[in-house]
C-alpha cells in the first residue's frame, strides 16, 4: 500500500531557488516538504571529489557567485548563521592575450579603466561614463526589478519616463547586447571582454529588449566570489536553513506527477509510489516542459497553454564543455611575469583575442558545430580556498561554450570527448605553459550532454533553464502573460530559473515566488520585500514636488 503524507505545500526540486522559496514559506509557519530527485540538494551547486585523487574537489556547474552576501534572501534567511563564507578575489576577472597584455576587472573601477586604456583611451572614458551614469539606474531600477515580481512594461514605462534613471534604462531597453557593445566600444579586445562576460551570464548577443543589461553589468560589476568548501557548501547550508525553519526535504526520489483535481493542484505522486497531499499549494522549481508536459499532463491544460509549455526555448549558447584538472601546481599564466597582479585573479579568460571570434562562436553553437576556435573561462579555486585541494596542490578548470546538439545529435559528444578535451587543453597551455603532462595528476571532463544527464532540469545542457530573449524575459518569462509565478492550474506555481529574472545563482526566482505564494495564501509577510512599483511612484512624486517647489 502506498505511503501517504500531508503537507501545506510541496516544492519540487531542491535547487537553490526551490530551497529559498521553501525557507520563506516555512518561516511563515507553513508545513513544507521539498522533494529532490538527485542524491543531494543544491541543483547547479554541485561539486565532486576527483575520482582518482581524493582531496581534490571539482565544482561541476556553478562557481562564480556575485555578491550573495548582500542579497535580500541571504540576509532574511540568516545564511551567515548557517556557516557559509565567501572569498572575494581581486581582480575578479582577467582576460589574457598571447602578446602578454591583459584586460582586468578589479574591485577598484579605476584599475579596471586603466587596463582598458592600454587598448583604447576612448573606450576607457566610455566605460567610466557608463559606470557613473548607471550607478543610480542599478540601485533604483535594475536591482529592485530583479528582486520583485515583474511589472508589465505597459505599466512600468510611464513610471520610468518621469525619472532620469528610468529614461536611461529605457534608452537601451529596445536594443540588443551586441548593439550596445558595438555602439559604445571601438577596440576589438575591449568588445570581446565585455561581450564575453555578458554571454557568460547567459545573455544572448542578439536578443531584443535586453541591451540595457550590459550597462547594468558594467555598473553593478562582475567581480565574482567563491564559496568556501566548494559551491555545494551553499546548497548544504541552504539545507541547514530548511531544517532551521521546520521544512522537511527528501533526496534521491523524484516526482512522478502532479495531482490535479477540478483544475487545482492537490498534491504529488513520487517515483516510489508515495502520495503527498497538499492543503494549499505546489511550487515547481523545474522547467516548464518538465512541469507542465510531464508532471501536470497536457490533458489538464488548455491547448494554447500546453503549446506554450512545449515550445519553451532552451539556449543553444549556454551549454559548456568543462575541462577539470587535479594538479601538482597551479596554472601560471604568461602575463604574470610583467603583470604579477593577474596571478590573484579568480576568473581567467584564455583564447579570446577578438570580438569577431565571439560572433563566430554564437554561429557555431546555433548551427551545432564544434567551436572553430576554442576560447574559455575558468579558475583555480584551490588558490583562493585551500580546502579544495591537498596542501601545495591545485584544482583548476576551464569552460568552453559549446552546442548541445553536436552535428545534429548530442550523442556525438561521447565520440569526440577525448579529442575535444585535448584541443581545449592545448589552447589553455598556450596561456599557461606549465600545464605539462607531469604537472597534471588527473583530468576529467563534462560535456553539454553530461550536464543534462546529471541534472534533468537543465534540458539540452542549458544551465539558464531557458533562453534569455525578449519574449522569455521579465514579465514574459516563461511565457507572455504568465510572468507572475502563477500557472493556469490553481495552487500550482513556478519558482525556478525559468521564471523572472532567469538563471545564475541569484535566488531571485525563489525569493519572488515566495512573496507571490504568501500573498495568495493570505499570509502575513514576516520580511519586507522590495517593491519596485512603490519605489518608482514615490520617486516620481518627489520629482514632481521638487519641480513644483522650483517653479
Amino acid at each position: 500500500m502506498a505511503k501517504v503524507m500531508h503537507y501545506d505545500g510541496v516544492v519540487i526540486g531542491a535547487g537553490h531557488n526551490g530551497m529559498i522559496c521553501a525557507g520563506y514559506l516555512g518561516k511563515s509557519g507553513q508545513k513544507i516538504l521539498v522533494i529532490e530527485k538527485n542524491m543531494e540538494v543544491g541543483g547547479g551547486l554541485d561539486s565532486h571529489e576527483d575520482r582518482n585523487y581524493p582531496g581534490f574537489w571539482h565544482n561541476i556547474h556553478s562557481v562564480f557567485h556575485r555578491g550573495l552576501m548582500m542579497l535580500p534572501w541571504f540576509q532574511d534567511l540568516e545564511m551567515e548563521r548557517m556557516g557559509i563564507h565567501y572569498y572575494k578575489p581581486d581582480p575578479g576577472v582577467v582576460q589574457h592575450f598571447l602578446d602578454r597584455t591583459y584586460l582586468g576587472w578589479f574591485a577598484d573601477v579605476e584599475r579596471t579603466i586603466a587596463t582598458i586604456a592600454q587598448f583604447s583611451r576612448k573606450d576607457a572614458d566610455t566605460f567610466r561614463d557608463i559606470w557613473t551614469r548607471w550607478q543610480p539606474v542599478v540601485k533604483n531600477v535594475v536591482f529592485p526589478e530583479t528582486y520583485c515580481p515583474p511589472i508589465p512594461m505597459s505599466e512600468k514605462r510611464p513610471l520610468l519616463e518621469g525619472l532620469p534613471e528610468g529614461r536611461e534604462y529605457l534608452r537601451y531597453f529596445d536594443t540588443t547586447p551586441e548593439q550596445f557593445i558595438l555602439e559604445h566600444f571601438e577596440n576589438t579586445r575591449v568588445r570581446a571582454f565585455i561581450g564575453f562576460l555578458a554571454v557568460m551570464r547567459g545573455y544572448e548577443l542578439d536578443a531584443p529588449n535586453t541591451g540595457y543589461l550590459v550597462p547594468a553589468m558594467i555598473a553593478w560589476g562582475v567581480n565574482p566570489q567563491l564559496c568556501r568548501g566548494t559551491s555545494h557548501a551553499l546548497g548544504d547550508n541552504l539545507a541547514h536553513m530548511l531544517s532551521h525553519n521546520g521544512v522537511d526535504y527528501i533526496e534521491a526520489v523524484g516526482v512522478e506527477r502532479i495531482l490535479v483535481d477540478g483544475g487545482r493542484a492537490t498534491g504529488v505522486v513520487l517515483e516510489d509510489g508515495t502520495v503527498v497531499h497538499v492543503n494549499r499549494f505546489v511550487a515547481s522549481n523545474v522547467n516548464p516542459v518538465e512541469t507542465f508536459i510531464k508532471l501536470v499532463g497536457s490533458e489538464n491544460l488548455d491547448a494554447e497553454f500546453s503549446a506554450k509549455a512545449a515550445g519553451f526555448k532552451f539556449s543553444k549558447t549556454t551549454p559548456i564543455f568543462a575541462t577539470n584538472l587535479a594538479l601538482n601546481e597551479r596554472p601560471r599564466y604568461i602575463t604574470e611575469d610583467e603583470h604579477p597582479e593577474v596571478a590573484d585573479s579568480f576568473m581567467h579568460i584564455v583564447g579570446l583575442e577578438t570580438y569577431e571570434e565571439l560572433r563566430d562562436l554564437f554561429e557555431d553553437c546555433r548551427t551545432g558545430q564544434l567551436p572553430r576556435k576554442p576560447f574559455m573561462n575558468g579558475a583555480t579555486p584551490s588558490q583562493h580556498d585551500p580546502t579544495q585541494a591537498p596542501p601545495g596542490r591545485a584544482t583548476a578548470f576551464m569552460w568552453q561554450l559549446s552546442p548541445y546538439n553536436l552535428r545534429g545529435n548530442p550523442l556525438n559528444w561521447d565520440r569526440v570527448r577525448a579529442e575535444w578535451f585535448e584541443r581545449q587543453l592545448g589552447v589553455w597551455r598556450q596561456y599557461a605553459p606549465n600545464l605539462t603532462d607531469d604537472n597534471i595528476l588527473s583530468r576529467d571532463s563534462t560535456t553539454p550532454l553530461d550536464i543534462e544527464r546529471h541534472d534533468r532540469n537543465m534540458y539540452e545542457g542549458d544551465w539558464m533553464i531557458g533562453e534569455y530573449t525578449g519574449d522569455q524575459a521579465l514579465e514574459n518569462r516563461p511565457f507572455p502573460g504568465w510572468g507572475h509565478y502563477r500557472t493556469p492550474v490553481s495552487g500550482l506555481y513556478l519558482c525556478g530559473s525559468s521564471t523572472h529574472p532567469g538563471g545564475n545563482i541569484t535566488g531571485a526566482p525563489g525569493y519572488n515566488a515566495a512573496q507571490t505564494i504568501a500573498r495568495d495564501l493570505g499570509l502575513e509577510l514576516w520580511w519586507e520585500p522590495l517593491d519596485l512599483r512603490r519605489q518608482l511612484r514615490e520617486m516620481n512624486e518627489r520629482t514632481a514636488a521638487s519641480a513644483g517647489a522650483a517653479g
